[in-house]
Parts: structure tokens; C-alpha cells; sequence
């Protein structure tokens, strides 16, 4: 809630010369029109004055024009409002930009409003009441129906005192925006200043920002530092969201930046062609929507022509609602949870709106399922910082609180602030690298891995350890998550490179397997660098087909032999041995040819010496150029540590 020191903002909204502007003149004493505006009898652009309250309090006003020809800047300016001001004359009644506009704040999600029956000096007493009955039916069924009718005269001063006062009474009570949300600003104008250079102004939707804070302008890219921030015209040294703020940029030009554009807490928002979107149309929409049909979205300052894409069907009718992607012609950064705004192509009709539920780095595939039902999923978390912290960690795995801020929009210090809480209450897990994990999903972990472990050592009573990777596969989780259950499971596990066992797991050798396994990698240590092939493994070695079978895998999975090609096979020592006269060889010489290597590797033919120098360079310890080979240095940590080195 707002509290005495917070400025709030209040926003007019109604039809064309239904004494907007005057009235907000006479509530403030200051003029929101400009010079050109007063000689053309229209407010064009957003206007701007402030009005003070009781204890401290400072409203803004915000004059948004009331002609259809300037929806956008209407839309602009109502941007970062706390409460709508909605104005009709009672000599002309609800007239067609007075349901345009209350159409707009209610899908803006703006529901807090007070409704001016105002040029009352015009009727008399029977056409008043009339002019008020027909408001009232008009406003039934809109966000708008419960709000306070008050009638006045912005020209004579009749009722703008009780109206002040109910303004006031109102504006306690309203929310000044998402403080724990990282700093977002749309920017509503832009100017250069003498001495000072930029300046943008605009209401932060969310955040804090300070002198000396650096900003990124988006999507432009450019970073800027704050020089100075001001709060209705007053120097501060911070605003944050719900305030009317004006900031000194430096390292900007105001060339650089435009209304649309976005100065933002840096790392934080991105920008992007593709929005997912919760979209509804009007009842009263002229038309339906087509998939890939052209429309314009209008969003904080932004307007932008885009094509709405539907998810399922062909067409979106009026009344209707569904998750839908927008694509924008150019990159625009938008909050999630954003409020939008869309119009026909030709801007004269407002056919729908809702919220901005993320900014996609692609399209979303309308047969991606699990797509739609995880953007579902955020779509309902987007209202609570606490959900979306929760949504991130399940519908995205483990992060870090950086992570997390970037995921969420939320500040570094609200989302430290929300972790903490969180492992309090013992619904997180901090992991090693500060990475977070709900408490639920570590202990699932934990009990996948213990699981996959136990089932491969049963498959695989010969292997002493198992490739971490292959564990971690079997158990579903990815890497954040077998570091969760790896601290779980304690001194369950047994961590060696990059394989894991069970500390209860032993490997039981039957003495045969045993005898089978030494008189086979006797016989390979003895054919040297030309071992038997592995269909002469048998006689070789004076043993049977199978226990050849039985004892070549119980090797191969202890790591002592390694299959250098289909059909020859090696110990590890002998390999190890290949490499080290290679590399004494390409030291003298700076590197070796297939004869140099058949030199020193016993005059081997070319049956055992091609399949064992391909292998080298498969392994990464030598490369070939031309008919030589050099040593990488991978190559040189191999043979001085041995094929299994790193």
C-alpha cells in the first residue's frame, strides 16, 4: 500500500471536449495543455500537473487526449496510473470515446476510478439526472460500475472542492506498483536539458532506481548511468514504482531514446519479436481475429505494428479469450505481466487486450504442447513474486539467485530476500554453487540416484564404477540436481573423475572369471604391439569361447584393455607405452611418419600400425598433417600421464 510519502498518479479518460483538461486545472492550479493545443481547442499529447495532499502526499495528473485519432498517446499516457479519472459532459452523455476509453483502462487491469458527470452548469436539474441514470446503465457490467458518480462544473468551480476531496479520500487506498519487480520504466517522453543533456520521464511499473544506478535503454541496447533523479520537479536521490519520475541520463543522447523504449535494471529484460500472450476480445469487437492477422499493439508507450498467431483455430471471436503469440514487426521489451492493448490495422477500432505473459526467443510451435501448458503455468504465477520465484525453479530447474532475478523480472534483493524465506521454511535447498532447488525435487533426486546406482551395479557386478553421465541419465535429472543428490546421499557414494559407485558396492570375482581374465591379458601383454586379433583371442590365450567373452568385457569395464579398432584390442600399459616412444620420437624430429613409428613400435606391419596411430589421433594425442603426425598437447599430458589422463 502507498504510504504518506509515495506520489500516486491519476489519469483522465473520457470523449473530446468533455472539459478534461480544465477540470484537472481547476483540482491542481496548473495548466496541462500546451500553447499549440490551446490554439487547436484539443488536447493532442499527454499533459502533465500535480496536485498536493495532506501529510506529504503528492498526486500527478496525467491529461490523456479524448479524440480517436490519439488512442496511442491515450494508451501512453495511462501507462503507470493508480486511478482513472473518467469525465463526460452532461450535456452530451457517453459518447463514443467515452466507451472507447473505459474499454482501454479495463483492459489495462485499471479498476480503482472516479467518474466525473462534469459541465452541469449547462443543464438543468431533471437533464442531470437523466444524463447520470444513463451513466450509470452504461458503466454496468464494465470494471467501472462500482465507481463513485459525482457531478461538478470545471468552469464555474461547482463541486470540484467535494471532488478533490473524494479524489483524496480514494488515492490512499491505491497500490503504487510492484516495488520488489526489477526497475522498469516505459519511457513516456524524452528531452535534452541545458547543462544537463537527456532527460526521460515516465511512471516505473516496477522496481527502485537511484543516483548513480546504471540503467539499459532497450531495445536499443545502450547502457546509461543515472546523474539524477527527480520526483515532480524536486531533486531525490531514488524513485520507485507508482512514482511521476524524471531521470538525467548520461552516456545517452535524447536522440537516442524515444517514447516506446524502455530504461530498465541492466541483464534483467530482453528484447524480442515474440510475445506470449493471454488476449481477449471485446464483446463488442467489429470484427474476429485471424490467425496471422495484422493488427496494432499498443503496450506501456509502445505502439507497434504485429500479427497475432493463434495456438488452435483459425479465428478469435469477439468475446472470446486464449493464449496466443504476438509477433512484433521490430524487437520491443515488454514486463512480463504487461497490460496490452490491440487495435485494427488501420487504428480505428479497439478490438481486444490482456497481458503479456513472456517474451519468447522464438515462435511457439502451435503442436508444442508441453510449450502451452508451460506458458499457462507462468501466466498464472506472473501475479505474486513469491509464485513466480516458485514457477521459475519448477517450470525451469535449478539457479542461482542471478539466474532466478533474470528469469523472474524480480530485483536481486527480492529475490535474496524470497530465497532466504524460503530455506527457512525448509522449501529450498541451497546447492553447492548456490544454485536453489525445491526441498521436494532434491529429495526425489536422491532417491533416483541411490535407485539408478543400485539397479546398474546389479546389471554390472563386474564394474567397479560407473560413468557418471550414464547414472545420471538413468536417474532423469540433470547436472543441478546430481549435485543435490550427491550431498544427499553423503557417504553413500563414492566419487572417483568422472565415475560414481555405491561405497557398499564390491566387485566379486568367481575364480574363474579371475584365472580367464589374467591368461588373457598375459597373452595381449605378450603379442605386444601386435596382440592376438580377437577371433584368435581364444586359442591364443588356451581358453574357451566364452570365458574369451566373459573376461574381454570384465576388462573392458575396469578400463585395463581399450578397443583400438573393431577386432583389436590392446592393454592399456602397452598403449601407454606406444605413446611414449612416439612422443620421444616427434621430439628429436619435431614429429614422425608411419615408418619412424613402425621403427620404434617393434617393425610392426601395417595391419596393427594404421588402426593404432588412428587412434592416437581419435583420442586427440597426435594430428595429422600430410603423411606426418604431430604431437598435440593433449598428447603430451597423455604420455606423461597415461591414456587416462586429463
Amino acid at each position: 500500500m502507498a504510504d504518506a510519502t509515495t506520489p500516486l498518479t491519476v489519469g483522465t479518460a473520457g470523449h473530446i471536449d468533455h472539459g478534461k483538461t480544465l477540470l484537472v486545472e481547476k483540482l491542481t492550479g496548473m495548466r496541462a495543455d500546451r500553447p499549440y493545443e490551446r490554439e487547436r481547442g484539443m488536447t493532442i499529447d499527454i499533459g502533465y500537473a500535480e496536485m498536493a495532499g495532506p501529510d506529504g502526499w503528492r498526486i500527478g495528473f496525467v491529461d490523456l487526449p479524448g479524440h480517436e485519432r490519439f488512442i496511442r498517446n491515450m494508451v501512453a499516457g495511462a501507462t503507470g496510473i493508480d486511478l482513472a479519472l473518467l469525465v463526460v459532459a452532461a450535456d452530451d452523455g457517453v459518447m463514443p470515446q467515452t466507451e472507447e476509453h473505459v474499454q482501454i483502462l479495463e483492459l489495462l487491469g485499471i479498476r480503482r476510478a472516479l467518474v466525473v458527470l462534469n459541465k452541469v452548469d449547462l443543464v438543468d436539474e431533471e437533464t442531470r439526472a437523466l444524463a447520470e441514470e444513463e451513466l450509470r446503465d452504461f458503466l454496468e457490467g464494465t470494471a467501472l460500475e462500482d465507481a463513485p458518480i459525482l457531478s461538478c462544473s470545471a468552469a464555474t468551480g461547482r463541486g470540484v472542492d467535494e471532488l478533490r476531496a473524494r479524489l483524496l479520500e480514494m488515492i490512499t487506498g491505491a497500490d503504487a506498483g510492484e516495488e520488489a519487480g526489477a526497475f522498469f520504466l516505459a519511457v513516456q517522453r524524452t528531452f535534452a536539458a541545458a547543462g544537463f543533456g537527456c532527460i526521460v520521464t515516465g511512471v516505473p511499473a516496477a522496481g527502485r532506481v537511484a543516483v548513480g544506478d546504471e540503467l539499459e535503454v532497450l531495445p536499443a541496447g545502450k547502457r546509461a548511468r543515472v546523474r539524477a533523479v527527480e520526483i515532480y520537479h524536486e531533486q531525490a536521490e531514488s524513485a520507485r514504482a507508482g512514482h511521476r519520475t524524471a531521470l538525467n541520463l548520461a552516456g545517452v543522447r535524447d536522440d537516442d531514446i524515444g517514447r516506446g523504449m524502455v530504461a530498465a535494471e541492466p541483464g534483467i529484460y530482453g528484447a524480442g519479436r515474440h510475445l506470449a500472450a493471454e488476449l481477449r476480445l471485446l464483446g463488442s469487437a467489429r470484427r474476429a481475429v485471424r490467425h496471422a492477422g495484422s493488427l496494432r499493439l499498443l503496450t506501456g508507450t509502445l505502439e507497434v505494428m504485429a500479427q497475432a498467431y493463434l495456438l488452435s483455430g483459425s479465428t478469435l471471436k469477439p468475446g472470446q479469450k486464449a493464449l496466443v503469440e504476438i509477433r512484433t514487426r521490430e524487437p520491443v521489451c515488454v514486463r512480463d505481466g504487461a497490460a496490452f492493448i490491440l487495435r485494427s490495422d488501420n487504428a480505428k477500432d479497439t478490438l481486444g487486450g490482456g497481458r503479456i505473459v513472456a517474451t519468447l526467443d522464438g515462435p511457439i510451435g502451435r503442436k508444442d504442447k508441453d510449450a502451452h501448458a508451460r506458458l499457462a503455468a507462468w501466466a498464472e504465477a506472473i501475479g505474486s513474486p513469491e509464485a513466480r520465484l516458485r514457477a521459475a525453479l519448477r517450470l525451469h530447474g535449478p539457479a542461482p539467485a542471478a539466474e532466478l532475478a533474470r528469469r523472474t523480472q524480480l530485483s536481486k534483493a527480492a529475490v535474496d530476500a524470497l530465497l532466504s524465506k524460503m530455506r527457512d521454511e525448509g522449501e529450498l535447498v541451497e546447492l553447492p554453487g548456490g544454485a536453489h532447488v525445491p526441498a521436494a525435487d532434491g529429495d526425489g533426486a536422491v532417491a533416483g540416484l541411490r535407485a539408478a546406482l543400485a539397479a546398474m551395479h546389479k546389471e554390472q557386478p563386474l564394474v567397479a564404477a560407473l560413468p557418471t553421465a550414464a547414472v545420471r541419465d538413468r536417474a532423469g535429472i540433470d547436472e543441478a540436481l546430481l549435485a543435490a543428490a550427491l550431498e544427499g546421499l553423503g557417504g553413500e557414494v563414492v566419487v572417483e573423475a568422472r565415475q560414481i559407485r555405491l561405497a557398499s558396492h564390491r566387485v566379486q570375482l568367481d575364480e574363474g572369471l579371475a584365472r580367464a581374465a589374467d591368461d588373457l591379458l598375459r597373452s595381449l601383454k605378450a603379442g605386444h604391439f601386435a596382440p592376438p586379433e580377437k577371433d584368435k583371442l581364444a586359442s591364443a590365450a588356451g581358453l574357451g569361447e566364452g570365458d574369451v567373452k566373459r573376461a574381454l568385457t570384465f576388462l573392458r569395464d575396469r578400463g585395463t584393455i581399450r578397443e583400438v579398432a573393431p577386432g583389436l584390442v590392446y592393454p592399456r600399459d602397452t598403449l601407454d607405452e606406444g605413446l611414449r616412444l612416439l612422443k620421444a620420437v616427434a621430439a628429436k624430429r619435431g614429429s614422425f611418419e608411419p615408418v619412424d613409428a613402425k621403427a620404434v613400435l617393434g617393425g610392426i606391419s601395417r595391419k596393427w600400425l594404421i588402426p593404432l596411430l588412428e587412434y592416437y589421433d581419435r583420442i586427440g594425442a597426435t594430428r595429422r598433417d600430410g603423411n606426418a603426425r604431430l604431437f598435440t598437447r593433449r598428447g603430451e599430458t597423455l604420455a606423461a600421464g597415461g591414456i587416462d589422463a586429463e
